[in-house]
């Protein structure tokens, strides 16, 4: 099986990730501070939560991610100003190694691009090879 991921997070050194929960009121999935578990920065992330299937479409998982942050952009740009943080659309994937199951289809429809742009984000993309 196929495993995916993809999440949006805001970074930064030295804010609340409360601050931003509030500010853009979205509950996130997951937040770090800076120096907890080892940690180097502080984030809020929120996901579109992790898919297990022979199929992992990013483009749709993506662009369902997108439909929640983009009437949230006003906010998640002051956010991104007030608290001088920098915006990223992670993709974690574990591909298996079995031949005889698809790959993931990677990419994203204008809309994710279009909404990445505007809050300046870049993207992230990390494979892991699943033995299993």
């Amino acid at each position: 099986m196929n495993e995916g991921e993809v999440y949006f997070k805001l970074i930064g050194d030295d804010f609340d990730p409360d601050e931003i929960t509030r500010l853009v009121g979205l509950q996130p999935t997951r937040t770090n501070r800076k120096g907890k578990l080892r940690a180097k920065f502080d984030a809020w992330c929120y996901s579109s939560g992790k898919v297990i299937d022979e199929v992992i479409d990013i483009y749709e998982m993506s662009s369902r991610l997108i439909e929640i942050l983009e009437p949230k952009t006003s906010v998640i740009l002051e956010a991104i100003e007030r608290f001088r943080l920098s915006a990223e659309l992670q993709i974690i994937l574990w591909i298996t190694m079995d031949d005889s199951k698809s790959t993931p289809a990677i990419g994203f429809e204008s809309e994710t691009i279009a909404f990445l742009n505007s809050v300046g984000a870049s993207i992230d993309i990390d494979t892991y090879r699943n033995s299993c």
